[in-house]
């Protein structure tokens, strides 16, 4: 009977590790892998995106994946303008409150558009690699 307990809390302890992960298992860095990704949407279409005028709350993390700093800006609700948000160096991280619909634009240091990302309405992650 000990045994059936232990070995039935063992397993519900891993099946909540789990949760979130897509397939359980750890990337190569260690950390766990990434569930909910957002699209890229290419740069090109920034001047025909505005950022919706919504109330649908979501937290986004950006991981930035590469060598050098990137700079994150909001495209805003009236006419898709570029608002700086954050810098984000290179291998960091940020975490950002936003809404369901808001567009985000990452850059790199000289300017360059990297992606566009439209916030979906669960939290989600952007990988700039």
């Amino acid at each position: 009977m000990f045994r059936t307990v232990v070995a039935v809390a063992l397993l519900a302890s891993l099946s909540i590790m789990m949760v979130g992960c897509v397939d359980g298992g750890k990337a190569g860095n260690g950390s766990p892998k990434i569930g909910n990704l957002i699209p890229r949407i290419d740069p090109k279409k920034e001047k025909d995106l505005v950022s919706p005028d919504t109330d649908v709350a979501v937290t986004i993390t950006v991981k930035n994946q590469t060598k050098a700093p990137v700079t994150m800006h909001w495209l805003d609700e009236t006419a898709g303008d570029r608002v700086h948000y954050k810098d984000i160096k290179a291998g960091g991280e940020v975490v950002q409150e936003t809404f369901q619909g808001h567009y985000w634009i990452i850059l790199d240091k000289g300017g360059k558009a990297l992606g566009i990302y439209e916030t979906p309405a669960k939290d989600a992650v952007i990988l700039i690699k």
